[in-house]
């Protein structure tokens, strides 16, 4: 192919859930190329650039654009699982954000599941005694990617700040 995209590696993906296990690496998408010149040492213009693109980062061809239907539905099983990244790095996730979650296709996750985001708020004390606080549901969630283990969403609905660690279940 003529047009290749450009990745830098990524932070591995943690399972908070299954002793810090890693789950895979994110790859940074940096931007796209165009091959003007094939060679021993080739030739490339830069079309699109998202980020600076440096020496040692990586080359993907592009493959051909697929779109798929998403039929939103609720999974037909009862699912936990946890936002364990933010695309873009931040630490406040809000409506139209990606998110990275613990759990994938090895669980059941298929796209077109919509997952409702909790915060889970434990136990707290009150007059010396334990008391466990229910968990609020804080947003809805579109599932689109899923692997083999992660599985990546769509934040369609938050009622406050969503945050890295929050709980995700079947709605």
């Amino acid at each position: 192919g003529v047009i290749w995209q450009v990745f830098r590696n990524g932070k591995a993906l943690i399972d908070p859930d299954h002793n810090n296990r890693i789950l895979g690496y994110e790859a940074v998408y940096l931007g796209t190329v165009e091959i003007t010149n094939f060679a021993a040492i080739s030739t490339a213009r830069i079309v699109r650039s998202a980020q600076e693109i440096l020496k040692g980062d990586r080359l993907l061809p592009l493959s051909a654009t697929r779109i798929d239907d998403y039929l939103p539905h609720a999974p037909d099983f009862s699912l936990t699982a946890r936002i364990i990244s933010v695309y873009g790095g931040v630490s406040e996730i809000g409506e139209n954000m990606i998110v990275t979650l613990n759990q994938g296709r090895d669980n059941g996750i298929e796209p077109g599941h919509v997952l409702a985001v909790f915060r889970e708020h434990g136990v707290r004390l009150h007059e010396g005694k334990k008391i466990g606080l229910p968990d609020e549901r804080i947003g809805l969630m579109l599932v689109f990617r899923v692997f083999d283990h992660v599985s990546y969403a769509l934040i369609m609905q938050s009622s406050q700040t969503i945050k890295v660690m929050d709980a995700v279940k079947t709605p």
